[in-house]
């Protein structure tokens, strides 16, 4: 398990944000937790996601339901992903 942060543009903030229920329901299927991080100047977030499974991840993010919430919420690609580097401090 480790930690990662994705980074992505919103079409829409307040409907990215309105969106929370279904992003809490779909990231449980691969991480313990998650926070919201949203840029203070641009229409773009960062989520931390902690206690991550990568294959579960990917799955869950390749999914034609990531993919459908993706356009309901306004994300815009590309989606940044940084993948914690154990060590690397």
């Amino acid at each position: 398990m480790t930690t990662v942060v994705v980074t992505h543009a919103v079409g829409n903030m307040e409907t990215w944000l309105g969106g929370g229920e279904v992003r809490t329901k779909t990231f449980s299927g691969f991480c313990s937790s998650h926070r919201v991080f949203k840029h203070a100047d641009k229409e773009q977030v960062s989520i931390v996601f902690e206690g991550v499974d990568l294959d579960k991840m990917k799955a869950v993010l390749g999914s034609s339901e990531a993919a459908a919430s993706k356009a309901q919420h306004t994300v815009i690609d590309p989606i940044e992903i940084y993948i914690e580097v154990e060590g690397g401090a």
